[in-house]
């Protein structure tokens, strides 16, 4: 069910969400569809594309400004359907300015399902939870 091309195509998403992390929330916000649901790390809800960036581009803009997105050290895509795939990502954190490495206090775990619309993949879901110590 699943493809070479498909799995590179989420792969460059997600890489698009790393690029813009800590500076870009419309770029960031892109890799979603229109209506989008985002849970961040702390439980907190967004609802839309425009939502997302808004959000982010505050964060980034404040207390986020600086930060990267670091690899995950596990990714796991699963293809539902030829349109439909989850995607999770362990083993990741948001890199403070200047760090090189994860605290384990920062870990967490994403899970994303992904859509193609129109022959792109998108984002449909995105939950972020910490990792239980």
């Amino acid at each position: 069910m699943t493809n070479d091309a498909d799995v590179a195509a989420l792969e460059r998403l997600e890489r698009q969400q790393t690029d813009a992390w800590g500076h870009d929330g419309a770029a960031f916000a892109a890799t979603f569809t229109e209506s989008a649901d985002f849970v961040d790390v702390m439980g907190g809800h967004l609802h839309g594309r425009e939502a997302i960036a808004k959000s982010l581009q505050d964060g980034f803009d404040t207390f986020m400004a600086g930060t990267r997105m670091s690899a995950p050290r596990e990714r796991r895509v699963e293809f539902v359907s030829p349109e439909l795939a989850v995607v999770i990502n362990s083993g990741n954190c948001v890199l403070q300015p200047g760090a090189t490495e994860c605290r384990v206090e920062d870990l967490s775990i994403q899970t994303k399902v992904a859509v193609k619309q129109d022959g792109q993949w998108l984002f449909q879901t995105f939950q972020n939870t910490r990792v239980r110590a």
